[in-house]
């Protein structure tokens, strides 16, 4: 085989600004940002938390919602793209960049726009946060019985996925994909969530690694999938499988199918 021909990115990409196996220092593309390599890998734009994250590692975020009665002080015309609300807690500037907004109950319930930013806290006045939103709301504020919901964005701020054990997720993480390389804190970089991967097993923790345990789930050593039965692990959301029948060996890396989203 000829030593020249080029890697799998054979030419720099017209759509996106990041190489797919690079990391960067600085923001290259939107977060959350989606892309398809020809074979039918799926990769999403993420940030990481200050810590280092290892090759073939399951990274998560917990995302809770800050919950806001809307008040006469809220008030906001249909349309609008700036809202202010009173949070509990001290937002930071753009804490909540790229994230979403839900209007939860009352006029409107199930509309959803995305923020482009926020304020930090007691901007406008104490205990207040001005949003700015990429799209106009859909549906006016007022106080008749309006609630919203405010979430950051999950792909902001990825750790490596805590231990989960006994099988039941006590901290609220969810999988979002796995690392395709070593990854500096902080960094920026593309996390596969479906396709052949590259990701370490906890074989130990499935009950003897049974060749018929074909179905991935979080395991109890941070950062790795398990293997499980069919109908096992009802509780854990489903990652993937293993795509041969043999047991295998515990605290390796393995191709895998990924099916995380």
């Amino acid at each position: 085989m000829d030593e020249h021909v080029g890697n799998y990115e054979e030419q720099p990409s017209t759509m996106f600004q990041q190489g797919l196996f690079a990391e960067s220092a600085t923001q290259k593309q939107k977060l959350g940002t989606v892309r398809w390599t020809d074979d039918g890998r799926k990769f999403i734009y993420v940030q990481a938390t200050a810590a280092a994250i290892a090759a073939g590692i399951v990274v998560s975020k917990a995302v809770a919602p800050q919950l806001c009665t809307v008040a006469a002080a809220d008030a906001a015309d249909a349309g609008s793209k700036k809202i202010t609300l009173t949070l509990t807690g001290a937002p930071t500037l753009n804490l909540y960049r790229d994230g979403f907004l839900v209007i939860t109950s009352g006029v409107g319930i199930g509309a959803m726009c995305k923020i482009r930013g926020n304020s930090a806290d007691d901007v406008p006045a104490a205990g207040r946060c001005t949003f700015y939103l990429y799209d106009g709301i859909p549906v006016a504020l007022t106080t008749a019985g309006q609630t919203i919901s405010i979430y950051a964005s999950p792909f902001d701020g990825v750790l490596i996925n805590p231990a989960v054990a006994n099988g039941d997720a006590t901290t609220g993480e969810r999988p979002l994909g796995v690392t395709t390389r070593i990854i500096t804190l902080s960094y920026y970089f593309w996390a596969q969530t479906w396709g052949l991967a590259s990701v370490l097993l906890d074989v130990a923790a499935a009950a003897g690694a049974e060749a018929d345990e074909r179905f991935l789930v979080p395991g109890i050593v941070a950062g790795t999938l398990t293997l499980s039965a069919a109908g096992a692990e009802p509780d854990q959301p489903r990652c993937g499988y293993t795509i041969w029948s043999a047991d295998h060996t515990n605290a390796q890396a393995n191709l895998v199918y990924l099916t995380i989203s």
